[in-house]
């Protein structure tokens, strides 16, 4: 549920709001469901998002309270309201119109439902799209799309992970919107990977051919098949790299991969598989980085000595749906 709130803030700073949306957002933070989880998801928001420092700091820092509305004071006290660092200020304007888009998008075709699919830590899920596309979505992760497809594209919406099996439509091309990155597609399997507190946004193509198009520089790619497209968020740059395909769909199989990635970034993946909370100091681990891999079989206590075993030197305790790391 947590992941959930921090989504749909994400989602928000994405891009310029109308005064109407600000409005409906301040709404939704002050009410007083899910205060608390609200309070957090925040605090956790611009606490953790990285970015790089250039000379435009001060005005990317004045750009991000004018894009979110943050100088407008909720009616309830609350303890996030605080100057946002120099990074956060440049990651959060390296974000793309996911939210506006999506709003403006019911905007057009009022009469059409949306759809918000959430699926919970610990969760997989396959939806089947109005089209009849088949989506395999990944646990921590929020898919919007329309109850029905009209216009001149089949829009959805993504933050998090999901596998895409595309009904081929020529007339009606199929478009995945994540925080930064837009991938357009007649007909294919490809995978996106759009976490919001992941370093890196990852499109990989399986079959058939796509487009992707990164960032607010707008670079685009076209993949063929076993090809991927990566996307630094921090620095806002992508490349065009050769995919892994056995790792890449290991998720789908229940199987957990750990490629190339450090222990804090191997206890973002757990949180989301195991719907576990780590607690351990920051800067507990070093920068190395490992690769691991577990069969979809392994229990998160089998996981954690593994990992224990290999990096060394910590001890855990796993309470419930907590996990102590000293």
């Amino acid at each position: 549920m947590k992941n959930y709130f921090k989504d749909i803030i994400t989602l928000f700073t994405a891009s310029p709001q109308n005064e109407e949306m600000k409005r409906k957002f301040h709404g939704w933070l002050i009410d007083d469901e899910y205060s608390h989880e609200k309070d957090l998801a925040l605090d956790e928001f611009w606490t953790n998002v990285q970015g790089k420092e250039d000379e435009h700091t001060e005005e990317a820092l004045k750009e991000v309270y004018a894009k979110s509305g943050f100088h407008l004071v909720p009616k309830r006290s609350i303890n996030w309201l605080r100057p946002l660092g120099a990074a956060a200020a440049v990651a959060t304007l390296l974000m793309v119109s996911v939210y506006v888009t999506y709003q403006l998008t019911k905007q057009k075709y009022t009469e059409i439902a949306t759809v918000e699919n959430y699926v919970s830590p610990g969760q997989m899920r396959l939806i089947e799209l109005p089209d009849g596309s088949k989506v395999q979505v990944n646990s921590g992760t929020l898919l919007l799309y329309p109850e029905k497809f009209v216009g001149s594209t089949r829009t959805v919406f993504l933050v998090g992970e999901a596998n895409f099996k595309v009904k081929k439509n020529p007339e009606q091309p199929f478009i995945v919107r994540s925080s930064t990155m837009a991938v357009t597609a007649l007909g294919t399997e490809f995978n996106v990977s759009s976490y919001s507190d992941d370093s890196e946004v990852t499109v990989t193509l399986l079959e058939g051919k796509v487009k992707v198009v990164c960032g607010i520089e707008g670079k685009s790619y076209v993949l063929e098949p076993g090809e991927q497209v990566v996307y630094d968020k921090s620095m806002g740059a992508s490349c065009l790299c050769k995919a892994e395909l056995e790792d890449v769909t290991a998720w789908q199989r229940g199987e957990l991969v750990f490629r190339s990635v450090t222990v804090d970034e191997m206890l973002i993946i757990l949180q989301r598989r195991f719907d576990v909370t780590f607690h351990y100091r920051q800067g507990r681990f070093n920068a190395d980085k490992y690769n691991i891999r577990f069969s979809d079989k392994a229990s998160l206590e089998e996981v954690l000595t593994i990992i224990k075993a290999v990096v060394g030197d910590f001890t855990y305790h796993i309470d419930r749906k907590e996990c102590y790391i000293k």
